[in-house]
């Protein structure tokens, strides 16, 4: 299998790995960390991802088996667009890194881009790498208010 690559964060959440990088950014902004540009940044780079990267059955039901997404070899065009959000984190002190695996756990989705796995090991969940707590998580409507005033 793979190689297979992972963005994320340096901080582990509910599902016993680092967080995403979508995942972290979204922190930020539920904490109040994020400008008015930066989260319309965010929103357009994730409507670009909702509408091109298959979004996996799991994360339907919220992702109660836990799995983890991570990108295909070759996928440098999708990839790509995250540098906005890591120049985010890292502009906020969010640490991030890469990940190369070629075995990141069970395969139980894959498509042309992306696997989801179920990590073979899980770790505990840390606390956020600054201050504060997590706001209430509206991105839905936020995303489309954004949108609906940001359509070329």
């Amino acid at each position: 299998m793979g190689p297979f690559q992972r963005f994320h964060a340096g901080y582990v959440g509910r599902t016993g790995v680092p967080v995403g990088v979508f995942v972290a950014v979204d922190h930020l902004r539920r904490t109040g960390r994020l400008s008015q540009e930066e989260i319309v940044l965010y929103a357009l780079i994730d409507d670009w991802f909702q509408e091109n990267l298959p979004n996996p059955p799991f994360y339907d039901d919220g992702n109660s088996i836990g799995a983890v997404t991570w990108f295909r070899e070759g996928t440098e065009g999708m990839t790509n667009r995250l540098q906005p959000l890591l120049s985010i984190l890292k502009l906020k002190g969010v640490a991030w890194e890469r990940t190369v695996s070629h075995d990141p756990g069970r395969v139980v989705y894959e498509d042309q881009w992306q696997v989801g796995v179920i990590p073979s090991s899980r770790l505990a969940m840390t606390p956020l790498p600054y201050p504060g707590s997590l706001g209430p998580s509206d991105w839905f409507a936020v995303r489309q208010e954004i949108l609906s005033n940001h359509q070329p």
